[in-house]
């Protein structure tokens, strides 16, 4: 079996340039936009196929080793390229396997192995191809996540747009839905944005607010609370005839919070 898997890696590392220039004539037709890349990806291909062959020929240890180690650096290197994704790099991988699988099986014919030595060889290859696969896509999944959160945070920064309109006063309107993930935004933000620009006023308008119930109501009065603990005046403007019909109904006023109809009217009120 030992000069098998030394025949089998010479054979596979003899023709890793020409099945790497297969892989790539393949991708580029199947994705075009893979052109701009190849200069990198070609001889990432040459460099895979001989790992596979190299990896035949390691214990489980030293095998795991190495695919783990050049999954997260050619993993990661291709997670950051913008034009490729995780299952345009897959699609890939039935070409390794069908070609080194059509080498193992010439060669161990020729071999005159037994059905039981070609099956665990095959049981081993299919280890490595699923290695390689589990390893390289590590990389891409991190990224994506890594990127998903900015997309988060990003998200809710504009969920949160306070404009300053002088060195004391600034506007927070409220557009939307005011839901349990916005409101927990809101409380955070809100306070570190007054506390970081020194607020003596800030006027929340609620012309843009789609819903306003229990739930939004209160969270509006814990923010005014919390306002009025670091300092900061809440002022209320856009209070529509909706708007008020839902407080009365509720049971709710704003009390010693200043409101008013419209933004303007609540600007000129804190000039």
């Amino acid at each position: 079996m030992r000069n098998l898997l030394i025949r089998l890696s010479e054979k596979v590392i003899g023709n890793a340039e020409q099945l790497a220039g297969l892989i790539t004539r393949t991708q580029n037709e199947r994705y075009p936009i893979m052109r701009k890349l190849e200069g990198e990806l070609y001889p990432a291909r040459v460099e895979l196929v001989k790992l596979y062959a190299s990896a035949m020929m390691m214990d489980e240890e030293e095998r795991s080793e190495r695919l783990k180690r050049w999954g997260e650096e050619v993993g990661t290197a291709f997670a950051k390229k913008e034009i490729i994704s995780l299952d345009m790099m897959l699609r890939e991988v039935p070409e390794y396997r069908e070609y080194i699988g059509t080498v193992m099986k010439h060669e161990g014919l020729n071999q005159g192995i037994s059905a039981e030595e070609m099956y665990d060889l095959t049981t081993d290859f299919d280890r490595i191809v699923n290695d390689i696969v589990y390893y390289f896509s590590l990389p891409f999944v991190q990224y994506e996540k890594e990127m998903l959160l900015k997309s988060q945070e990003a998200v809710e920064a504009l969920s949160v747009p306070i404009s300053s309109i002088s060195d004391t006063t600034a506007i927070l309107p409220l557009i939307g839905v005011l839901d349990f993930n916005r409101s927990t935004v809101l409380q955070e933000r809100v306070l570190m944005e007054a506390v970081r620009m020194r607020l003596e006023y800030l006027i929340i308008d609620l012309s843009g607010l789609q819903t306003t119930d229990t739930y939004v109501a209160q969270q509006l009065f814990t923010l005014f609370d919390s306002l009025t603990l670091v300092g900061t005046t809440p002022v209320v403007s856009g209070i529509t005839p909706v708007i008020a019909q839902t407080l009365v109904g509720l049971g709710l006023d704003f009390g010693a919070i200043r409101s008013f109809g419209n933004l303007k009217t609540a600007i000129e009120h804190v000039s």
